[in-house]
């Protein structure tokens, strides 16, 4: 055998070896969201202080500066000392969705780019359909086992997609920046509000609201990690 024929003999055995260790190396959905969970399972509560502006449609709200209290694995609460509007999904409670592989069926939809970061997209289908949640779908970082955006079907709240930037708390796998986008026909808003002070087409801005997406975004700061929030609090 020629110098020519064994060098590409190599090249080939060592393409064909990475190749093999990287495909074994790749994380399956499952364990992409493990990863992600073990993170958020570090925290089982804080608090934070967080600023919300709110778009919605017809509808003028202010900006918004409160405390938020969380709790695993699903207990939130806000104070504050104006009328807010906020989710109660995508403050850390994900954990309850998918801490136990056995209750639902995860796998891959594709790649996307986001905000120059490589996401894998992970769609999530509940085992047993007895809850409200339909289906989510989770854009993750595999480096840092973080989400970037989530997207979550309902029976109470419709689709709502979810956001998320980080700074220092992403070793905890929370975020400093939440941005909802809100289907409006199925997200609850205040009553008072519901009415536009600037229109006295009542009807005209509860069908126009009703028929487009709401945008809102939190800012969290001054996290407080595990300070030992009692179910009472809640």
């Amino acid at each position: 055998m020629s110098r020519t024929k064994k060098l590409r003999r190599f090249i080939v055995i060592v393409i064909f070896i990475v190749s093999v260790s990287q495909l074994n190396a790749q994380e399956t959905p499952v364990q992409l969201l493990q990863g992600v969970r073990d993170k958020l399972v570090k925290v089982q509560d804080y608090s934070a202080d967080v600023q919300i502006k709110a778009d919605i449609p017809l509808i003028k709200i202010l900006p918004v500066n409160a405390e938020i209290f969380f709790k695993q694995p699903d207990k939130l609460k806000l104070v504050s000392k104006s009328i807010a509007i906020m989710p109660r999904q995508g403050f850390g409670d994900y954990v309850k969705i998918v801490g136990d592989s056995t209750t639902y069926t995860a796998f891959s939809t594709g790649f996307e780019t986001i905000e120059k970061l490589n996401t894998e997209i992970i769609s999530v289908i509940p085992s047993v359909d007895t809850g409200d949640l339909i289906l989510a779908k989770f854009w993750i970082d595999a480096s840092d086992h973080l989400i970037v955006k989530s997207q979550l079907t309902s029976r109470t709240n419709g689709t709502m997609t979810v956001s998320y930037s980080y700074g220092a708390m992403a070793k905890f796998g929370l975020p400093d920046i939440i941005i909802f986008m809100v289907d409006m026909k199925k997200f609850k808003i205040p009553k008072m509000l519901t009415s536009n002070p600037y229109s006295d087409d009542k009807k005209g801005t509860e069908k126009a609201t009703s028929s487009k997406k709401g945008i809102i975004e939190i800012k969290l700061t001054n996290y407080k990690i595990n300070p030992g929030l009692e179910d009472s609090f809640f």
